[in-house]
């Protein structure tokens, strides 16, 4: 089973606050490429990670060139293509650039998808990376989500990340196109904007297939300030297609593994080396995971977590 994501990086600012520096990274075998990876700065605009930073959206490259990615020979050489990067901002302050890297030459099936309000009728897709999915991009383009409506609608009407598998048509409006593209598990999460507005700034949603899956398990855990816990709020697997209800009884401290440390710091945060989820079976082990912060009105919501 090939992987859809290859390279994952988190970018943070400096302690001057000027450039953004390498945090961590899943760089697999691409050994070359991560070290030529922690060897570079982005100042705002710079890059993938600094146009990122200085648009205050999430950015999409469907193809490296040496204008609009610092790295591409070193990326070429080793069959990277694509990239997304998500910035993730508290107010006006950047927090982290986090960084997914892809490879065309592997036909990946999947996608990941940015959303914005288009200030007319909804949610419009404003870019995404599709790998082979070429008709199921077609149909992207053309449909929108009011508030509400489907799961890019729910995330911007309720402000939180939601989950779904392609039996439940109710909460995604594209089930059958996606069923026939082999997709079955989805998460859609919040990304805020770089100021301070109630709404959002974009919708990010990872569709997951069989064939080369984003992530074998996503999760969301809640932050409850009150008591210094986060609350196990869902999650969805690869392989049973199965979305666990709410369970409070599940908790994560405050800066405890890498899920509660992404709490603490507000960064997304990386762990590696024989992972297991907390209310997974004994023998579901993962090799790495990666926990993405989401944040409203420099307030932290939510824990997103990806299984890989």
């Amino acid at each position: 089973m090939k992987p859809f994501i290859r390279v994952i990086e988190v970018w943070v600012p400096d302690a001057a606050g000027q450039n953004l520096v390498f945090e961590d990274g899943l760089y697999g075998t691409l050994d070359t490429f991560a070290a030529a990876s922690k060897r570079v700065t982005f100042a705002p605009g710079e890059g993938l990670p600094g146009r990122a930073w200085a648009t205050g959206n999430p950015v999409v490259l469907h193809q490296f060139t040496h204008e609009n990615f610092r790295r591409t020979e070193a990326a070429h050489q080793v069959g990277l293509t694509s990239a997304v990067a998500i910035p993730i901002f508290s107010g006006p302050k950047l927090l982290a650039v986090l960084v997914f890297l892809c490879g065309d030459i592997d036909q990946p099936s999947g996608a990941i998808e940015v959303w914005q309000d288009d200030g007319l009728s909804g949610l419009s897709m404003i870019d995404g990376y599709y790998g082979d999915l070429e008709r199921f991009e077609w149909l992207s383009k053309r449909i929108k989500f009011p508030r509400g409506r489907g799961l890019p609608g729910q995330v911007w009407e309720t402000l939180s990340p939601r989950i779904a598998d392609m039996r439940d048509s109710n909460s995604f409006l594209r089930t059958e196109a996606a069923k026939q593209e082999n997709i079955n598990t989805v998460i859609a999460l919040p990304v805020n904007a770089n100021d301070n507005r109630d709404d959002i700034g974009s919708v990010v949603t990872f569709l997951s297939s069989r064939s080369t899956p984003i992530a074998r398990r996503f999760e969301i855990w809640k932050a409850d300030e009150a008591s210094g816990y986060l609350i196990f709020n869902g999650a969805i697997t690869q392989d049973q297609e199965q979305i666990d209800s709410v369970d409070e009884t599940i908790r994560i401290a405050r800066g405890y593994g890498a899920i509660g440390q992404s709490w603490e710091k507000c960064i997304p945060t990386i762990g590696s080396g024989n992972v297991h989820a907390f209310n997974a079976k004994a023998n579901d082990k993962y090799e790495s995971m990666l926990a993405i912060p989401v944040l409203h009105q420099q307030q932290m919501e939510y824990v997103v977590v990806l299984y890989i």
